[in-house]
């Protein structure tokens, strides 16, 4: 009778064992389907640029991505250090599930100094400061007695020898040339040539070519006939003006 109960009870545990070891096999088979199910999946990488490494990771994981993998560092004006300034796969690029993002995340910004481009063509200066690490930024153009020749550098924003930030973006002042006044062009017609050189002296204006020809309406030499620019019209300071005279053919 006892070797009976005995049997019972062993058959019992034997059943008991073998449905607790199925159990376990079923769950770690559902385990492992619904693991590779998801991984089978593919989902929108997001956009981590500009973001912390810790929400970078946050924003991945909720994706069903890994933790980013930091591939380098870099130097860069407008990231703090540690954010993220580069990834790979691009955002919104589609990927497995699982799929590790590489990164590169900010060294922050790197000192440096101003470069002297006063005086140099605009094309030389941007040559000059990015060889520096760094950039040109807004331009302007101004007249300038100081600096008449054209497209050539006056100022710059920082000054020269200023401690930058490497990419920083400098901003510059070039000059048009001389200043422009603009004047009206007297009339010189029957004027005597003396006196409208005096004239055209006073006004700012300096003496061109002069040109003399027979007229049959004027008898006396050295008498304005024509002049170019013609009277009344506007002229830029220091022009020169062109004198045609009456000639006596004499002459």
């Amino acid at each position: 009778m006892g070797k009976s109960k005995n049997s019972v009870l062993s058959s019992i545990l034997r059943v008991m064992i073998i449905f607790t070891i199925s159990i376990v096999i079923l769950i770690a088979l559902f385990f492992l389907i619904l693991r590779f199910s998801i991984r089978g999946k593919t989902v929108e990488v997001p956009d981590i640029v500009g973001k912390s490494f810790l929400e970078a990771s946050q924003m991945l994981n909720k994706s069903n991505l890994g933790t980013p993998i930091i591939e380098g560092e870099k130097y860069n004006v407008s990231m703090p250090e540690g954010y993220i300034v580069e990834q790979k796969p691009k955002a919104e690029s589609k990927v497995k599930t699982g799929r590790e993002i590489k990164v590169f995340v900010s060294k922050g910004t790197e000192a440096g100094v101003t470069p002297d481009v006063i005086g140099e063509n605009v094309a030389d200066a941007q040559a000059i400061l990015q060889n520096s690490g760094l950039e040109v930024g807004i331009i302007t153009s101004v007249h300038s007695d100081d600096y008449p020749q054209e497209g050539h550098i006056i100022a710059h924003t920082p000054p020269p020898h200023a401690m930058v930030q490497k990419g920083m973006k400098v901003n510059l002042l070039v000059s048009m040339g001389r200043t422009y006044v603009k004047l009206t062009m007297p009339d010189l017609s029957g004027m005597y040539l003396e006196d409208a050189l005096e004239l055209i002296k006073v006004r700012g204006l300096r003496q061109g070519l002069i040109e003399r020809e027979i007229s049959p309406d004027v008898n006396e030499a050295g008498i304005v006939l024509d002049q170019t620019p013609s009277p009344n019209e506007n002229v830029r300071k220091g022009a020169a003006i062109n004198i045609t005279v009456s000639s006596t053919g004499g002459e």
